[in-house]
């Protein structure tokens, strides 16, 4: 009877040295990007300095499709752009081809298969920080931003394709405005009936992401298709995304650069209208230039458009401040008027610009568009450059 307790005794004290020594201090855990891992098979613990835990669940959680091999205790793991390969009792393991040496070999206990943790951390981009006061280890794991991209750029394309079919209030649901939108949707829904523009992202990439935070930048062709005229531009365009309720919506988009589309054969083709208006029309850009050597801002503000007591006040404010600052002289070398209707006219100037200080000139192409009031009168609604060299002449 004794024999038989004494070998009970040892094989019961066998089985004990058998199990890692953590049953009696705090258990170990672990945390991947703020989630605590659950562990069902066994129970992470600290040998040689080193937080050995159950394979298969941290391999999922890291991103890893698990192959396992019991016969030749071989644990292969598996991403897009990981091939990563350990065997039990072997401290080397093979990371996309390469040997790696771990500081400890995966071990086998109670048909629980236990790895070293920091390694595989680090293998799949990570990082694992050991906190001794509370006995976890937090591992920041690398988040894989290929979904995130694929998710921005359907997005910023749905958006284009919600603006092409002119559906304003869809455009916005992609939106994060941070308030209500429904004078937004009000003030798109007014462009559509003014401008038919046809837009084309020509090239979109996905500059950053941060978390629920990302930017983007496109360059989108915008191309008149009727309407009220404005020229064909190539737009590039930065976005601002955030991603709320797990989904990515549109913060901001920022015109970082355009180009208008209109060559000088273009400008230079003559469009077909009554002469008479035409004169008038020709007359009136002169006189701009001619009050803009002259500084003279109460003459060329009655050649504009007029929005208002308030707005026609700041563009003049605008314009003094300009001639505060610069002293330039103009000389209108050539136009054309390319684009008629009934109510509008775009006409092609090309000009030189003399700094009176300097004595320095430079050639500038731009685009005015002329509209018709109710009463009659042209006046000059909008411009834009088209280039502007600087080499002295």
């Amino acid at each position: 009877m004794k024999k038989l307790i004494s070998l009970l005794g040892t094989s019961l004290l066998a089985l004990v040295l058998a199990v890692p020594a953590f049953a009696a201090e705090q258990p170990i855990k672990v945390y991947i990007n703020g989630s605590n891992v659950s562990f069902t098979a066994g129970t992470p613990y600290l040998k040689n300095n080193t937080v050995l835990v159950p394979f298969r669940v941290i391999f999922e959680k890291l991103g890893l499709q698990v192959l396992y091999n019991a016969q030749t205790g071989t644990i292969n793991g598996t991403s897009s752009s990981l091939k990563l390969s350990l065997k039990i009792g072997s401290n080397r393991a093979t990371l996309n081809g390469t040997v790696k040496k771990m500081s400890t070999a995966p071990l086998s206990i109670g048909g629980t298969t236990y790895i070293p943790l920091r390694f595989i951390a680090e293998a799949t981009g990570g990082t694992a920080v050991w906190d001794s006061g509370s006995r976890s280890v937090k591992i920041k794991a690398a988040v894989s931003t290929v979904t995130d991209e694929k998710d921005i750029t359907a997005l910023i394309h749905l958006a284009n394709q919600y603006y092409n079919t002119e559906q304003a209030s869809r455009f916005y649901s992609l939106v994060d405005a941070g308030e209500d939108v429904t004078g937004m949707v009000a003030d798109m829904d007014s462009s559509f009936e003014l401008y038919d523009v046809k837009n084309t992202i020509e090239s979109l990439k996905v500059l950053q992401i941060q978390g629920n935070e990302a930017t983007a930048v496109t360059v989108e062709k915008a191309v008149r298709t009727g309407g009220v005229y404005i020229p064909d531009e190539n737009i590039e365009y930065l976005y601002e995304l955030v991603r709320k309720d797990g989904k990515w919506k549109i913060a901001s988009m920022e015109v970082q650069d355009r180009t208008v589309l209109l060559t000088r054969e273009q400008g230079m083709t003559a469009a077909v209208l009554p002469q008479a208006t035409a004169t008038t029309i020709k007359d009136k850009l002169s006189k701009y230039y001619q009050y803009m050597s002259a500084e003279n801002t109460d003459a060329i503000s009655a050649l504009m458009t007029s929005y208002g007591e308030e707005y026609d006040a700041a563009t003049k404010s605008d314009m003094q401040d300009y001639f505060d600052t610069y002293d330039h002289r103009y000389t209108l070398d050539n136009s054309n008027i390319f684009y008629y209707s009934n109510e509008e006219a775009a006409v092609y100037a090309e000009t030189t610009i003399k700094d009176a200080d300097s004595g320095e000139s430079y050639k500038q192409s731009l685009i005015f568009l002329f509209v018709k009031s109710e009463e009659g009168a042209w006046t000059v609604d909008e411009t834009y450059n088209l280039s502007f060299d600087g080499d002295q002449s």
